[in-house]
């Protein structure tokens, strides 16, 4: 009888342990998902809206379904590719025309014209034409923006790989396609 006593009150306390276990489980998860950032702790906050982007010239005007063309400069208006050649396209923004902040990113699409000629290019973005060598890797870029803004004027620096060889000869590419990825961005809505 006095073993049954023993085996109860162990029964009874690790039950009462798991039970506070189990509420403060609960009360951590509660706390986390509804608290916010004005409070200093973080939160996890859903909005819903529309993402949506726009690619534009420098006028403003939409190039989405239209290719960027290259800039050449001087009398040359013909594109020679040749390992080591670089050019540039014309300038382009991204614009948030959605209603909540956008992270985005973007690549080249693939079979514009003689797609095998894409394999021997490297693509790059910059915003600074003066500093084409700073540009950054197209495959590393990316950024943020809010409602109704837009980015900087960014070029398209392309260039044909040193070692290209001669299978690329003959080949032509005279603009390229570019797809943005857009995704909801960080936002934080205070009730």
């Amino acid at each position: 009888m006095l073993e049954n006593r023993h085996y109860r009150k162990e029964i009874i306390i690790a039950v009462t342990v798991i039970l506070l276990c189990l509420i403060s489980v609960a009360g951590t998860t509660f706390a986390l998902f509804t608290s916010d950032l004005g409070d200093g702790t973080i939160g996890i906050n859903v909005t819903s809206g529309d993402v949506e982007v726009d690619i534009q010239d420098t006028d403003g005007n939409t190039l989405v379904g239209d290719v960027l063309d290259f800039v050449t400069t001087g009398s040359n208006t013909t594109l020679y590719w040749e390992p080591g050649a670089t050019f540039y396209t014309q300038g382009f923004k991204i614009v948030n025309t959605g209603d909540i902040p956008i992270n985005f990113k973007a690549y080249i699409e693939d079979g514009n014209e003689d797609s095998r000629l894409v394999e021997a290019l490297e693509f790059y973005i910059t915003d600074d034409l003066k500093n084409i060598k700073n540009a950054e890797r197209l495959s590393s870029f990316g950024g943020h923006l809010e409602v109704d803004a837009s980015s900087k004027t960014y070029y398209l620096v392309v260039h044909m790989k040193e070692d290209a060889g001669n299978e690329y000869q003959g080949l032509t590419l005279t603009g390229v396609g570019i797809t943005v990825l857009a995704s909801q961005g960080n936002v934080n809505v205070d009730d």
